[in-house]
């Protein structure tokens, strides 16, 4: 067997028997170990030396497109990895999805990965787990397995129809996901009829359940009064959108009771009141 194929044959076993850091470090390796082969074939041309001419002939020819087996190194490897970052989603997706899908409301408020919070214009990442936790205290254990589990189904329902063409990232505008998110949006309206207290006890909760900041820029943003309701905005906007609708309220009275959309008329307006207090220190 060549040498060449015995680096695809190891390529070949990395993709499939190891995952994500793995992966990228067994690939350093595979191209390491074929440029190393490309230098030593070079040298095999002359005495057995290599002139720094020799070198940067091999490094000029060792690129995607000039060389086909690092391109096909190259092309084989992503396609594993981008295996292996779905599966890792999915994972994730499986265990947790109507978190994810309610997280999908307000989620345009949250800066990007690895990036600092905005005093005043976005949320941070670290109330994520407080309003996670938060949320199942108000809706309960088991009414919460409920709905999760009914999320899961929705998850492995489309990913059997879809497959890899399923778009993660759309998932929330799904007509079943929305069903599951308005539901128990408007299941916990019951504990916002007093907007007031409830407010000041999610900047309690938040403060107290929030990982600690691990940076100068996170310990200068806080859960507040403001966020609180930049956070409430988002997660009602599309329901207060439909309510408002003719056409979306029809839809609306179709699935909930009279009481049930009367409760989150009062609430988007309690809402409406209270932030309109605190902005202006009424």
């Amino acid at each position: 067997m060549a040498k060449d194929d015995h680096i695809k044959d190891a390529a070949a076993h990395s993709t499939a028997n190891s995952t994500g850091a793995e992966k990228l470090g067994e690939f350093a390796r595979t191209i390491s170990q074929l440029l190393a082969d490309r230098l030593a074939a070079q040298a095999a041309h002359g005495d057995g030396k290599l002139a720094s001419r020799d070198i940067k002939a091999v490094m000029n020819s060792y690129t995607y497109d000039n060389d086909s087996v690092l391109r096909g190194l190259c092309d084989s490897t992503w396609i594993g990895l981008q295996h292996h970052f779905e599966d890792a989603f999915y994972a994730q997706m499986r265990k947790f999805p109507l978190e994810r899908l309610i997280v999908a409301r307000f989620v345009h408020l949250l800066p990007d990965r690895g990036a600092a919070p905005v005093p005043g214009r976005t949320l941070s990442r670290r109330m994520i787990p407080a309003f996670i936790q938060a949320l199942h205290q108000m809706v309960g254990p088991e009414l919460f397995e409920e709905y999760e589990e009914r999320a899961r189904n929705m998850v492995e329902t489309l990913r059997a129809q879809e497959g890899q063409s399923l778009d993660w990232d759309s998932l929330h505008e799904r007509p079943m996901a929305k069903i599951l998110v308005n539901d128990i949006l408007i299941y916990i309206t019951r504990y916002f009829l007093d907007v007031g207290k409830r407010r000041a006890w999610m900047v309690s909760y938040f403060d107290r359940i929030m990982p600690p900041a691990k940076s100068d820029d996170e310990r200068a943003w806080t859960f507040g009064d403001l966020e609180f309701h930049k956070l409430m905005a988002a997660l009602y906007k599309e329901l207060a959108e439909t309510l408002f609708d003719r056409q979306g309220r029809e839809h609306l009275e179709e699935r909930y009771d009279a009481a049930s959309l009367s409760q989150l008329e009062q609430v988007l307006a309690g809402l409406a009141q209270d932030q309109k207090r605190i902005i202006h220190n009424i």
